[in-house]
């Protein structure tokens, strides 16, 4: 295996911190952006006859070896995948892509399939950096009823390399939380489809966090006590102190 070790060397100062990384958490609850860096050292050859990849070569922490990978991706359920972004090393016009997967198995029975998350394909041959996907938006479930029974999910991140000569430096995925939508029908009498709470209320309801003041209704207006703070909170974060 031949390549510049110098070029990728001077090159690596932003991405070899990207691919030496451990995968990174999210790191904070609300709606906005978060990233989650997949490393080159979390993908594993699909093929158990592979064995001629190498991962750190030149110290930069990229994974060389032609054949195809798998890295698992680990993200709450509703989480909705905004982005993926490829980083690579390829100078020679040889190609390595990377495309998102979800795969379940049906409860009764024995099917697998495998979902794209969209265009959530990447190609790259373009020298050293990074190239991204267009814009998407799947949400990340581990359970959907798709029609022949309750299937669980595993979502997974698969790349390919046409030769020894190409690298890769791992893949960043961008994500936010959502609010679960709304049910039809409404759990209280006093926070009707109508209200502009309704949403959030029904998310609070569906997560087991309220069920309301009694008599089938929410008490949207009614204050709120240290006491039932206390309770929203620790439910909705699930806070834990063994000792």
């Amino acid at each position: 295996m031949t390549y510049p070790r110098s070029a990728l060397l001077a090159s690596a100062l932003g991405l070899a911190a990207l691919a030496l990384a451990a995968p990174a958490l999210a790191q904070s609850y609300g709606p906005g952006d978060q990233e989650l860096t997949i490393p080159a050292a979390a993908f594993r050859p699909t093929q158990g006859t592979n064995t001629g990849y190498v991962y750190n070569e030149a110290g930069d922490g990229y994974l060389f070896g032609g054949g195809s990978y798998y890295a698992p991706v680990d993200l709450p359920d509703g989480a909705e995948v905004t982005l993926l972004c490829l980083y690579a090393y390829d100078t020679d016009g040889s190609t390595i892509f990377t495309e998102a997967e979800s795969s379940s198995l049906v409860v009764q029975g024995d099917l697998v399939r495998l979902i794209d998350w969209g265009s959530a394909q990447i190609n790259f041959n373009v020298g050293y950096g990074a190239a991204c996907s267009g814009a998407l938006s799947y949400t990340i479930r581990s359970t959907f009823d798709n029609g022949t029974g309750l299937a669980h999910y595993g979502h997974r991140l698969y790349v390919s390399m046409n030769s020894n000569t190409v690298g890769l430096g791992g893949v960043r995925i961008i994500w936010h939380r959502q609010v679960s939508p709304a049910p039809a029908t409404a759990s209280f009498n006093d926070v009707p489809a109508t209200d502009t709470g309704f949403q959030f209320v029904e998310a609070l309801v569906a997560s087991g966090i309220t069920a309301g003041c009694g008599g089938g209704n929410y008490c949207p207006d009614a204050p709120l006590t240290r006491r039932q703070m206390a309770i929203f909170l620790s439910k909705a974060l699930g806070l834990h102190w063994p000792n």
